[in-house]
């Protein structure tokens, strides 16, 4: 077994009588806190790996009568903190990002404004099929990142969305036969 940490975001606030259901729920191993109005809870749990641990978090979250809307991740990046995390200038970044340098390819901004934001998991994939850099913590960060979406997904429909919910199952079931 080992041992992983995240952070989980929880879908609302807990009264005080409530702190003691999420411990009892199983959530022994986690540390709630408040932080912008959200709970979030900081999780040490022993597992078989990072999903099962994400996976029993959030069991044991809803068993406590709450829901996991997020996993807080660092996926989110600029062309100036890419940049950083390789050690390279931010020129050098920036060329790669408009194909005037490197194979092309490079992956496209997640945001449409005049800020572009990139998931760093896709990135740090890239880097690794076209110049063979294997970045530390990189599976983790994609699973991360991946159940970060999964669970925003599952919160934008909400419950009335349950519908929408059996059809997002089959497509992940579609994606991961396609894989």
């Amino acid at each position: 077994m080992n041992h992983y940490e995240f952070t989980a975001i929880l879908d609302r606030m807990p009264t005080d009588d409530e702190y003691d259901k999420i411990f009892e729920a199983g959530l022994d191993d986690t540390s709630p806190e408040t932080r912008k109005g959200q709970c979030i809870l900081r999780v040490n749990r022993e597992s078989d790996s990072l999903v099962d641990a994400i996976v029993s978090v959030a069991e044991d979250v809803k068993r406590a009568g709450f829901r996991v809307v997020g996993i807080e991740e660092e996926d989110l990046v600029s062309l100036k903190t890419i940049a950083t995390r390789l050690g390279r200038t931010y020129e050098s970044v920036r060329k790669l990002a408009r194909g005037t340098r490197g194979p092309g390819g490079f992956p496209t901004p997640l945001s449409a404004d005049n800020w572009a934001l990139y998931s760093w998991a896709e990135v740090a994939r890239w880097l690794a099929k076209n110049y063979g850099m294997p970045l530390v913590g990189n599976d983790e960060a994609r699973i991360i990142a991946a159940a970060n979406h999964l669970l925003h997904a599952y919160d934008i429909l909400g419950p009335t969305g349950a519908q929408e919910s059996l059809k997002l199952e089959r497509l992940k079931d579609s994606v991961m036969q396609a894989i």
